[in-house]
């Protein structure tokens, strides 16, 4: 017998239905009804919105928390692209296809091909709306992780969602806060989903959705349960990310038969000082030449690699973390080319010493020796590598200073620098396996009617590893690919 919303309530009752896996209704006496329903008021939800608003659909974006911006609100702002002014004002050639195989190498093979190309793609598309349509400007762009030309753009996080929440208000689109989503609604007969069962001010409501529902709400950082399914070892990692980060989408999506993908791959991204709490605790000085070392002083694999390999590396030694070396040549580096913890190191300029997270010296000898490490040993590493790197004979292979951009520099001229650097969660980059267009697939391999995904709860992007960019990059990219799905485009 096929139920009706309103006959199934009254059959089995609101506290037995918000058991089940999902709810199956008609989609007569929904609550309220949409085109588009959005879950997450993140980067991805929020650009989804904006695509929705532009094209006319009458759509609603159900946030969780009491705030909007996610995971993209906290975040270092980066967003990887091509062929920009920027780019272009330093002298740096970047194409899609370049784009596109430094994601591919990045993710060893891993990830997606046609999802890859969709997200670099639509890449420049969001880039320009996000410059020339919202008025958001990057303040400059670096070279990072995975990537072999400068095409990490950073801007203002805060500022994008802000124009972002605008834009999307002006067009009609209905934003509400403290509302949580529950469970999706399908079809009878068809799987189709048509709607969401959500709590809002606590109050529980079912709201229908004629074209799609977009799945937005994140990853799992902050859902300890998850990780140890998933991947145990990152259980015990802090987490940089938004409060809702939970599985929320996710587990939603899995209870009517999505498949996952990558979840072999979650990681933790090196380069946090000891216990972080924001992403500003973050420094990328590996990628302007600093080297890695462990508790007994040497080094152990190569600081050009993706932040994810080297989070692997560094969970893997003594007590779980390491330390970033450096020199006044390389901190100069950093500062000029304003990559990620430039923050961290404008401070350590001015006040080294009021700096608690990072030890100092003139000599090595003397940094290491503060740092509680064995001044022998680590001048010994840091002579190793000089060597190496001038004779080209890396002991690890180091030739760049990522991903085959830059040259790698000895360390030689004080003060020396050594911070203790851990590894930390700022996302889950794996989640529902999407195709090219942002719909879930099940585990049949088949498209699920009418329901999109977007974000960090989707796989398919990353792969084995990640580039620095193409977490808030996706989210913004994909948010626009759903909602074009839906509409058709």
């Amino acid at each position: 017998m096929t139920l009706s919303r309103r006959n199934l309530l009254k059959t089995v009752g609101l506290g037995t239905l918000a058991t089940l896996p999902s709810v199956q209704a008609n989609a007569a006496g929904f609550d309220k009804e949409y085109d588009v329903v959005i879950v997450g008021g993140g980067g991805a939800g929020l650009s989804a919105a904006c695509r929705a608003g532009e094209l006319g659909l009458k759509a609603i974006v159900l946030e969780k928390t009491g705030l909007l911006g996610g995971s993209s609100l906290l975040c270092g702002g980066q967003f990887s692209t091509f062929g920009t002014d920027l780019q272009k004002a330093k002298g740096k050639t970047d194409t899609a296809d370049i784009f596109y195989n430094d994601m591919i190498k990045t993710g060893k093979g891993k990830n997606d091909p046609k999802v890859v190309r969709a997200f670099v793609n639509m890449s420049k598309i969001q880039y320009d709306f996000l410059t020339k349509t919202l008025d958001v400007h990057p303040r400059g762009v670096m070279a990072a992780s995975g990537m072999s030309v400068p095409r990490s753009h950073t801007f203002n996080p805060p500022e994008v969602i802000k124009a972002l929440t605008k834009y999307a208000k002006d067009r009609g689109v209905e934003i509400v806060l403290n509302a949580k989503a529950n469970r999706l609604v399908t079809e009878c007969g068809t799987g189709r989903v048509i709607g969401v069962k959500a709590t809002i001010n606590k109050k529980d409501v079912v709201l229908g959705a004629t074209k799609g529902v977009v799945l937005a709400a994140g990853g799992f950082s902050r859902n300890p349960e998850l990780l140890a399914k998933f991947n145990p070892i990152m259980a015990k990692a802090d987490a940089i990310s938004g409060g809702g980060t939970q599985g929320d989408g996710i587990l939603m999506a899995q209870a009517i038969g999505a498949d996952t993908l990558d979840t072999t791959y979650i990681k933790a991204s090196y380069g946090f000082k000891l216990k972080p709490t924001i992403i500003q605790d973050m420094s990328l000085i590996t990628y302007s030449g600093a080297i890695m070392i462990n508790k007994e002083g040497k080094r152990f694999t190569d600081e050009s690699q993706s932040y994810k390999l080297q989070g692997d590396a560094s969970l893997a030694q003594t007590d779980g973390y390491s330390y970033q070396v450096f020199d006044k040549n390389i901190l100069d580096y950093d500062l000029k080319n304003d990559t990620q913890g430039v923050e961290m190191m404008t401070a350590l300029t001015n006040d080294p010493a009021g700096q608690k997270w990072v030890y100092f010296g003139e000599t090595i000898e003397e940094a290491a020796k503060k740092a509680g490490l064995d001044p022998k040993q680590v001048k010994e590493t840091v002579e190793k590598y000089n060597k190496g790197i001038k004779e080209g004979k890396d002991e690890f292979g180091r030739t760049s200073l990522t991903s085959g951009f830059g040259k790698p520099v000895p360390l030689e001229k004080g003060p020396f620098y050594i911070m203790p650097t851990t590894a930390a969660l700022i996302g889950t980059y794996c989640g529902l396996k999407i195709n090219e267009k942002a719909q879930v697939i099940n585990v049949f391999g088949e498209v699920i009617p009418a329901l999109h995904a977007a974000g960090e709860l989707t796989g398919g992007v990353h792969g084995a590893a990640y580039m620095t960019g193409t977490a808030f990059g996706k989210a913004i990219c994909f948010g626009r690919i759903a909602i074009d799905s839906i509409a058709g485009k």
